[in-house]
């Protein structure tokens, strides 16, 4: 099975930025989906959400912990 294609672009579901292929992700300028904007904060946020779906097939055992500097400051970590 290959990747769903639309116009030069591969089609994600934006709640992680999954392919129809199983562990595929695309994000960025290569994706597409309702309503897309080719901008770099659009990456970003792909990104984000994308790693954190990667995470459970890597560490299927672990649990994933943000840390945020907004938050705690730099001498959190």
């Amino acid at each position: 099975m290959g990747l769903n294609i639309d116009k030069n672009a591969i089609e994600v579901n934006t709640f992680d930025y999954s392919t129809n292929v199983e562990r595929i992700y695309a994000i960025g300028d290569i994706n597409t989906y309702p309503g897309k904007l080719k901008l770099i904060l659009c990456g970003y946020h792909e990104a984000a959400l994308m790693v954190q779906s990667a995470f459970k097939y890597v560490y299927p055992e672990q649990k994933l912990s943000f840390k945020y500097t907004t938050v705690n400051g730099i001498n959190a970590f």
